[in-house]
């Protein structure tokens, strides 16, 4: 009898933890943080419609591959209002100990004007629940004045002034005979003849080598451990 009776007293004891963790992954699911923030560049200038990102992370095992691979996730993503403020509603995933605010999209970052912020880690925040607040200022690209100038210069609808604003100073310009002239872009795998403001010929090629790329999703098979 009294085995029996410390049998099902083990019984129910596991039962309750496992309730509770049940009740504690729940409470963990529905809970959520408030992220709050506004993005301005170096003049002080609110940036309106930037794009915010929220991302978790985490170590994964991908079977067959060696090391242990990160995870990223975008959780939630929103935009900066006309006066460069944004907030965004994000779930709280225990499951992924690293969390980042990212200032940008690379579809849509205005990488002619601006220099890539860096990532604001926000991990310690999301772990202690507590209220978070995350900026960012964009600091000028290098070159953006002198393209600022020479887009000023041919005019902004002018095909010589799309392409500088759509792509920068070209890396390599190529006089011509006639007076036209090439720009290559290099990276973007492009190259321009342009006779005057027209362009005579447009030239794709494999874009050459640029920066790691930002890692996408990876498929988990064994999660480790926070």
């Amino acid at each position: 009898m009294r085995a029996s009776a410390g049998w099902a007293g083990g019984v129910v004891a596991a039962t309750a933890i496992a309730a509770a963790a049940q009740l504690q992954a729940a409470a963990d699911r529905d809970a959520a943080l408030t992220i709050r923030g506004a993005v301005s560049d170096a003049s002080g200038a609110a940036v309106p419609a930037a794009t915010v990102r929220v991302l978790k992370t985490r170590r994964v095992r991908v079977l067959g591959a060696a090391p242990d691979a990160d995870q990223a996730v975008e959780e939630a993503r929103g935009r900066t209002d006309a006066e460069g403020r944004y907030a965004i509603d994000v779930p709280v995933d225990h499951a992924f100990p690293f969390w980042f605010v990212r200032f940008y999209d690379v579809t849509s970052f205005d990488a002619v004007k601006y220099r890539l912020p860096p990532d604001v880690d926000i991990s310690r925040q999301v772990r202690a629940g507590a209220a978070i607040e995350a900026g960012a200022v964009l600091q000028f690209h290098p070159d953006w004045l002198q393209v600022k100038a020479l887009v000023d210069q041919y005019g902004a609808a002018s095909r010589r002034g799309q392409i500088l604003r759509s792509l920068g100073l070209p890396p390599k310009r190529v006089p011509q005979e006639g007076g036209r002239e090439i720009w290559e872009y290099p990276a973007a795998g492009v190259a321009y003849l342009l006779d005057g403001d027209g362009v005579v010929e447009t030239r794709r090629f494999t874009p050459a080598p640029a920066g790691a790329s930002t890692p996408g999703p990876v498929a988990a098979q064994k999660v480790e451990g926070p």
